[in-house]
């Protein structure tokens, strides 16, 4: 596959490092010299010197036999420009656009909707295929981790199925257990994704030794969370008041969201983390007066503070340290990152922290921040689930972007297809769920299950491991 991405700042990096880490074709433009050498350094692309919005520009890089365009540019204007440019004379190439202004995001994805009820034939608004927002990417991430009790990054893989990351706590009876010998403890109908030991990471087998203090990715039936969390010794705790610093654009979106919400989530009741009253105390802390003046207007129901998070007094004032829950979603990464494990080391029982990249993530756990939330990150899983070919439905980085858990569609003439997977060769991804064409359900992927063509499966690789995905999901 070949991608031509307009923007080398981190995102279009990070983006073009992980296409060329599988083997893609990636021509990385960008109009500032610095830029541009930085990412030459590092970047085993075609990198160069030029702006992207002249149409020369763009055919001398190969967008005329390009698979997709990626605009990520700092201007939303120029990036939608970019992709208007590239739909009227190469309507096939798949362009996707990040943009920060929401109103624009909201137009997009209105006229999509609008599109997928009958509009036959139409073209996609100011020619973008696809249009991503940062903070809707981030929001949804947060309001994930917070809506399943921010015990830990936990991501919802469907069909009452979800992946958590959870530390191995003191006198838990998984402690000194190998893979192999779990099956036989009372109750456990769980699948380990992925062991973090001593700083290592990997994908396990049968022979893998849990250890107190291991760090485990575990797939687990909804229904089977809070005894998951007896099994690694992981407290609970009933979220009845909730702190959200920042009323920034990403605050407002998970307000909307809480808002929006008929009732608790269906993990979070499970969990017993469900509050108690009717609706969960929330109080949003911003020091900009504007934006908690509309706070006020938008969400009755909710208590706003206008104040600094680091002043001290109104913290102890307002008892804030007694609450549940703290979510730090600022513009301020780095703020997020010290308030939440502040917070946390004064009493909150839980804390997200939305920070830059997930660079952050090894960072925050040592600070004692539960759940970690890249920005960056966010953006670049979107993107790649987009270019991941018709079989792949979406991407989800994990472990510092180490591994990636992957869901798509067994293809016809993959060399999996038809077989059991304990007739798959060993080596490369892990299996974790699978869900037989036309069925709802999923189920945890057992040696005898087979790889029916057209059926759904949830895996877990090492990031990069595309080829070995392809046993799967065919050409990707």
């Amino acid at each position: 596959m070949k991608t031509v991405i307009v923007g080398a700042g981190f995102t279009g990096r990070q983006l073009a490092r992980e296409l060329v880490a599988e083997g893609n074709e990636v021509v990385l433009l960008d109009s500032d010299e610095e830029r541009v050498r930085h990412a030459s350094d590092e970047m085993d692309c075609f990198v160069e010197e030029a702006d992207g919005r002249n149409l020369r520009t763009l055919e001398k890089a190969g967008i005329a036999s390009a698979d997709a365009f990626v605009a990520l540019s700092g201007n939303d204007e120029v990036n939608m420009m970019m992709c208007s440019l590239v739909d009227a004379l190469y309507p096939r190439v798949s362009k996707i656009a990040r943009v920060r202004n929401y109103s624009y995001y909201a137009a997009a994805d209105e006229a999509r909707r609008r599109a997928m009820a009958g509009a036959a034939g139409s073209r996609p608004l100011y020619g973008v295929d696809t249009m991503l927002n940062p903070d809707v990417e981030a929001a949804g991430a947060i309001a994930s981790a917070v809506e399943n009790g921010a015990v830990g990054n936990v991501v919802e893989l469907g069909g009452g199925y979800g992946l958590a990351a959870l530390s191995v706590g003191e006198a838990s009876p998984l402690a000194g257990l190998s893979l192999r010998m779990l099956p036989a403890l009372e109750e456990w109908r769980y699948l380990v994704a992925y062991v973090e030991s001593g700083g290592e990471i990997s994908i396990p087998n049968g022979d893998t030794v849990i250890k107190e203090g291991d760090f485990l990715g575990v797939v687990a039936p909804n229904d089977g969370i809070a005894k998951l969390l007896e099994f690694t010794r992981t407290p609970k705790t009933a979220i009845r008041r909730a702190v959200l610093f920042g009323a920034d654009r990403i605050g407002m979106l998970l307000l909307e969201r809480r808002k929006a919400r008929k009732s608790p989530s269906a993990w979070l009741r499970l969990l017993g983390l469900a509050p108690s009253a009717p609706e969960m105390e929330i109080v949003v802390v911003d020091k900009d007066p504007a934006k908690c003046r509309d706070a006020v207007e938008r969400f009755p129901g909710v208590r706003v503070l206008c104040g600094d998070v680091t002043d001290e007094s109104l913290l102890n004032e307002e008892n804030l340290f007694s609450s549940d829950l703290l979510v730090a979603a600022s513009g301020n990464h780095e703020l997020n990152l010290v308030t939440a494990a502040y917070m946390k080391s004064r009493g909150v029982k839980r804390s997200v922290a939305l920070t830059a990249n997930s660079s952050y993530d090894a960072i925050a756990r040592k600070l004692g921040v539960d759940v970690a939330v890249p920005m960056r990150g966010s953006v670049v899983d979107a993107i790649m689930g987009h270019l991941r070919g018709r079989n792949v439905i979406s991407v989800h980085s994990v472990c510092d972007r180490r591994f990636e858990l992957v869901e798509g569609v067994i293809a016809p003439k993959a060399s999996a297809a038809g077989k059991t997977l304990s007739e798959v060769p060993p080596g490369g991804p892990l299996v974790l769920l699978h869900r037989a064409a036309g069925d709802e359900s999923w189920d945890i992927a057992r040696g005898k299950t087979v790889m029916e063509p057209g059926s759904r499966v949830v895996l877990i690789a090492a990031n990069g491991d595309s080829r070995s995905e392809s046993r799967f999901f065919g050409k990707v």
